[in-house]
């Protein structure tokens, strides 16, 4: 009964964790430079990279990506967080199962490998890319293969999705400010104009 309790409030405390810094990183986006494509774009191609089983270089890759298209940079290096070690038995596990319908290597115990995978990520801080890397290659080409087709259909389905989504979502949002700044600024005025002699 300890064990759930500990167990529920642990889930409770990284979903409040999650919320607030989902909130931070909407705020973030917002503050950014640029147009709502280029924003908006640099968010798709963050989420098709975080789908792809290239942890280690996911934030090159996007940050690369979005400069050949002209996207923003720092929402596709934000939206790469999206896996993370608590986040990728359930990314990897749905994208090796999706792959493997259009692969004919041998199935693999995933469960068992990627448990490995992230135990072994874990030893490693985030600047360590070429270990990262090294122990992505150990998972070997029957499960990287299907990782790669999975992560792609998946990426891409939800990359095209969030794009319109952020399109609107940050004109919108940056609609507001723009009018709420104006209402400040009129509203300030109007307050001079009544304390001058």
């Amino acid at each position: 009964m300890r064990h759930r309790r500990r167990r529920f409030k642990r889930l409770r405390a990284m979903w409040i964790r999650a919320r607030r810094g989902s909130r931070e990183g909407w705020r973030r986006m917002l503050r950014l430079e640029g147009s709502p494509r280029a924003i908006a774009l640099g968010l798709a191609i963050g989420i098709v990279v975080a789908f792809s089983p290239t942890i280690g270089f996911q934030m090159i890759i996007a940050a690369f990506l979005a400069s050949m298209v002209r996207a923003n940079p720092a929402p596709a290096i934000m939206a790469v967080w999206i896996t993370n070690p608590l986040t990728i038995p359930p990314i990897y596990t749905a994208t090796y199962y999706l792959g493997r319908h259009f692969w004919p290597g041998r199935p693999v115990d995933i469960h068992l490998t990627l448990s490995r995978f992230v135990r072994e990520l874990g030893r490693f801080e985030f600047y360590e890319v070429y270990s990262q890397f090294r122990e992505l290659l150990e998972l070997g080409v029957d499960v990287l293969v299907p990782m790669f087709i999975g992560g792609a259909i998946i990426g891409i389905a939800l990359g095209a999705i969030s794009y319109p989504i952020a399109l609107i979502a940050v004109t919108r949002a940056r609609r507001l400010l723009k009018a709420g700044r104006h209402r400040l600024a009129e509203r300030r005025a109007r307050a001079g104009h009544e304390h001058r002699p």
